[in-house]
C-alpha cells in the first residue's frame, strides 16, 4: 500500500497432482526424470482422433484438498476446451473445468477462494540457441488451480498464504509441491484503487508464472509502485500479463490480458458430464484430516517453544519422527530436542535413538546430592540469568540446564537437574 493507493491482490495457485498416470491418459506421470518424449501417447501429444479419459485419483486428490479447506464439492464436474495456440499446447486447446469445477468457495487465514479447477498441464518448452524444443512429458499432468478471491491487502500476507498452501498439500500427500521443479507455480492478479474507493478497479495485472516466493515478493513490490505511482499521476493503467526481469527488479510487458469469451469455452465432447455420487461424497467429506493449523496448536498445547514447532510443522517426516520418538515414552520437549537438534540423530531411526538414549543414561549422575554443589555453582555464577528467570523468561531455564550438563559433560540427568532447579529459584 502507498500513501494515496491501495492494492486489490488475487491469486492463482497450480500445483501438479502426484498421481501415477497423466490427467486424461495412462501415460507415466513423470516429467522430470525420464528421458524427453518418453512418457506421451497420442492423447498427451495432440494426435487427431485420440480421446481422453479422466483420471478419477486425480479428480479424488483435488476433492481432498478441497474438503480440507472448506469448500463446497461440486456433484457435477464439466471439462471444456480453454481453446489458444502455443507450441506447448499442439492440439489448438486445454481440457479445464472452469464453469463447473471440482468445488467452489472455502477459505484459509481469512482469504476465501473463488474455485478449484483440475486440468493438464502443458508440454514444456526448451529454449535453446535458436531453436524451441518440445518435451510432452509434462503434458497432461493433472494440474490443480486454486483461485482467491482478491482478498490481500498485504503481499507478505501472500507470501506466507501461498506457503501454508504447499505445507497443506504436502500433508495430504498429493503433491510434492517443488517450486525449483515447477509442480507448484502462482500467478498474481494486482491492481490498485485510490483510498476509500470501494469497488474494484476496471483492470488487473497478471504476473505469471512466478516460480519462487522470494520472485515473488520482488515482483509484487515493484508492481505495486508501478501502478501507484501512474495512478497518482493520472495515467491509464490497462489489463495486461506482465513478466519480471530479476536482474533490473523491473517488470515488463508480455501482452494484453485475454478475456474469458477469449478462449471460447466449450463442453469437450469426449467427456461425459462426470457425476459424484452420494458414496464417493461421504468418503472424501468424512475423511480425517490433519491440517498444519492444527498441529501447530497441539504441539503448543504440549509446551513445545516457537522453534521446534516451525521445525515440526515444516516437515512432515520430522514431525513423524516425533511421534515414534514420544512413543517410545520420552518427553515431549526431549523428543523434539532428539530430532531438530541432535545432529547425532539425524540418520538415526527412532529405535536406534532409544538404544543410545538408554545407553547413555545407564552412565548418568542422577544422584541429588552429587549434583547439588555442581547445580549451586551454576546458579551463582549466572545471577543474570537467574533474575531473568525469575522475571518470566522460561528460556533461561534452558540455559542453566545446559551450564550443569556442560560441566558434568553431559552426564547429569537433565530432568533431575530441572527439577532442582525449579526448587532452588521458586
Amino acid at each position: 500500500m502507498t500513501q494515496n493507493c491501495s492494492m486489490v491482490l488475487g491469486l492463482e495457485i497450480h500445483m501438479q497432482l502426484k498421481t501415477d498416470s497423466k490427467m486424461f491418459c495412462g501415460c507415466k506421470n513423470d516429467p522430470f526424470f525420464s528421458d524427453a518424449n518418453t512418457n506421451v501417447c497420442p492423447v498427451c501429444m495432440g494426435l487427431p482422433g485420440a480421446m481422453p479419459i479422466p483420471n478419477l485419483n486425480a479428480i479424488k486428490s483435488a476433492q481432498i484438498f478441497s474438503n480440507a479447506l472448506g469448500a463446497k464439492l461440486q456433484t457435477k464436474i464439466i471439462y471444456e476446451r480453454k481453446n489458444y495456440f502455443y507450441p506447448d499446447l499442439p492440439k489448438g486447446f486445454q481440457l479445464t473445468c472452469p464453469h463447473n469445477p471440482i468445488a467452489v468457495g472455502g477459505s484459509l487465514s481469512g482469504i476465501n477462494f473463488r474455485e478449484i479447477h483440475l486440468e493438464e498441464d502443458t508440454a514444456k518448452s526448451i529454449h535453446t540457441g535458436d531453436l524451441t524444443l518440445i518435451d510432452f512429458n509434462k503434458s497432461g499432468v493433472p494440474l490443480l488451480e486454486i483461485v482467491t478471491e482478491p482478498d490481500f491487502t498485504d503481499i507478505d500476507e501472500a507470501v506466507e498464504f501461498c506457503k501454508e498452501i504447499q505445507l497443506i498439500v504436502r500433508y495430504l500427500g498429493i503433491s510434492e509441491a517443488d517450486m525449483e521443479k515447477g509442480n507448484m507455480r502462482l500467478e498474481a492478479n494486482i491492481s490498485v484503487r485510490k483510498l476509500g474507493q470501494k469497488e474494484l478497479p476496471n483492470y488487473r495485472v497478471e504476473m505469471k508464472n512466478i516460480n519462487s516466493f522470494s520472485f515473488m515478493k520482488k515482483a509484487l513490490q515493484y508492481e505495486l509502485r508501478r501502478q501507484s505511482g501512474a495512478l497518482t499521476v493520472g495515467e491509464k493503467l490497462v489489463q495486461e500479463t506482465r513478466g519480471f526481469n530479476e536482474t533490473t527488479g523491473k517488470t515488463f510487458t508480455q501482452r494484453s490480458k485475454e478475456e474469458a469469451n477469449d478462449y471460447r469455452y466449450f463442453p469437450e465432447p469426449d467427456i461425459p458430464i462426470i457425476e459424484i455420487d452420494e458414496k464417493w461424497m461421504n468418503e472424501i467429506t468424512t475423511r480425517k484430516i490433519l491440517l498444519p493449523s492444527e498441529l501447530r496448536t497441539q504441539l503448543k498445547e504440549k509446551g513445545l517453544n516457537d522453534q521446534y514447532v516451525l521445525r515440526l510443522v515444516g516437515d512432515f517426516s520430522l514431525y513423524e519422527k516425533y511421534l515414534a520418538v514420544l512413543d517410545l515414552g520420552y518427553s515431549p520437549s526431549e523428543s523434539a530436542n532428539f530430532v531438530v537438534n541432535i545432529s547425532e540423530y539425524k540418520e538415526k531411526s527412532p529405535s536406534e535413538i532409544d538404544k543410545i538414549e538408554k545407553s547413555k543414561r545407564s552412565s548418568k549422575i542422577s544422584n541429588e546430592s552429587v549434583l547439588l554443589p555442581i547445580v549451586e555453582t551454576v546458579v551463582n555464577k549466572n545471577l543474570k540469568v537467574v533474575s531473568d528467570y525469575k522475571s518470566g523468561n522460561t528460556s533461561a531455564m534452558q540455559f542453566l540446564i545446559g551450564q550443569v550438563m556442560k560441566s558434568t559433560q553431559g552426564k547429569a540427568d537433565a530432568q533431575i537437574v530441572a527439577s532442582m532447579l525449579a526448587k532452588l529459584l521458586p
